[in-house]
């Protein structure tokens, strides 16, 4: 398995390659992961990590620079059967080069946009966008097989190369997100550490950067301030973007009614998502969002935007187990929040689809078509 930016984890690709490796150890399967060299690395027990130098882009994370030629021993001596690459990199390319003098079955797996490389709405990045498609496009067709999360990565993917491409969900732990087995007392001190005590709240999890368009929350929660004034907006994740967004609560007069959380630890976000009255995600770009999926298995309602590149739309069901809502006028989100928030009914019939859709998720079936694909290429 190869990804720059997992073991630690940097984001969704990062989250989803870790969850890949832990469940195809689980099963008896050796891995090997090339990744790249970072300070404290932590070890992983059942998993063999090689790190290669490289460097630290700021806002970006880590990304490994190491020639063909040494990954090439190294995937010899180990006698590597099926490589999997998550992100398009260089480290990516070079380990495509050796797999193919070692005639060694290459899978390319998509989980970057364009967007998530380029800052969102800069004119000066945007004339990178052809370059950039160019480079995924020689990238991909590369691999001899190609892995997408959701139908709008494989739209995407389609676009750069005429490869097969399999749809196999990133998945999510059923058992770890539980909603019934989250401890009554650990419930309570979350809302008490967050004073939420005698709030509803609603929750988005994730990265604070541009293209997560978080700012476009505070609008939201600016217009239920007035017209439901008992409703939080619980905000979990660190990024870029942190700073700004609290500066901006503080000059909309928000202090009261939004809660930037930073990273919480597993205890506790699984509370924020036992207690959500409805998950929120605004993303401009999404391959999936492992965030959506960990709030469907928690009986989350989703509202999600209304973005032709957000894959997570595929996770809704209109009016069923939540909504999308318009980037364009806030009126909408407010006016679909304040219909969950009013009718209790509505929200549980919510909650058991979206515990019904969680499970065709479960990271169980995506690791047996992963296998089943592994075995089928070698």
């Amino acid at each position: 398995m190869v990804s720059d930016q997992a073991f630690p984890a940097w984001g969704g690709e990062g989250i989803a390659t870790q969850n890949l490796c832990r469940e195809l150890a689980r099963r008896g399967h050796k891995l090997l992961v090339l990744t790249s060299r970072v300070p404290a690395p932590p070890r992983e027990e059942g998993i063999e990590i090689i790190r290669f130098p490289g460097l630290f882009v700021p806002k970006k994370g880590y990304f490994a620079v190491q020639l063909y030629t040494r990954i090439q021993a190294i995937l010899k001596e180990r006698k590597i059967e099926v490589v999997q690459v998550n992100l398009p990199t260089f480290l990516g390319w070079q380990v495509f080069v050796a797999c193919k003098n070692l005639n060694i079955p290459k899978i390319a797996g998509i989980h970057v946009q364009t967007g998530n490389v380029l800052p969102v709405g800069n004119t000066f990045f945007s004339l990178l966008e052809r370059p950039l498609r160019v480079w995924f496009s020689f990238f991909y067709n590369n691999a001899d097989l190609l892995i997408s999360p959701s139908l709008l990565g494989k739209k995407i993917l389609s676009r750069y190369c005429r490869r097969k491409i399999e749809v196999v969900s990133n998945g999510v732990n059923l058992d770890v997100f539980n909603y019934f087995s989250v401890p009554a007392f650990k419930i309570q001190e979350f809302r008490k550490k967050f004073s939420l005590t005698n709030h509803p709240f609603i929750l988005y999890v994730g990265r604070l950067s541009r293209e997560k368009n978080v700012e476009y929350l505070l609008k939201i929660a600016s217009a239920l301030k007035k017209e439901a004034p008992e409703l939080k907006l619980l905000i979990v994740g660190q990024g870029e973007l942190k700073q700004k967004l609290h500066k901006k609560i503080i000059t909309m007069d928000l202090i009261s009614s939004v809660i930037l959380a930073g990273f919480l630890p597993l205890d506790e976000l699984l509370c924020a998502y036992r207690e959500a009255l409805i998950f929120i995600l605004p993303s401009f770009y999404e391959l999936q969002c492992i965030a959506c999926l960990e709030a469907l298995a928690m009986g989350n309602p989703l509202l999600v935007a209304e973005s032709e590149e957000n894959a997570a739309r595929e996770l809704v069901l209109e009016g069923y187990n939540g909504y999308l809502f318009s980037l364009e006028n806030v009126r909408d989100p407010v006016e679909k929040i304040k219909k969950i928030l009013g009718n209790p009914e509505l929200r549980k019939s919510m909650q058991e689809v979206s515990f019904s859709l969680a499970k065709k998720h479960d990271i169980r079936l995506s690791i047996s078509k992963m296998e089943k694909i592994y075995s089928d290429l070698i």
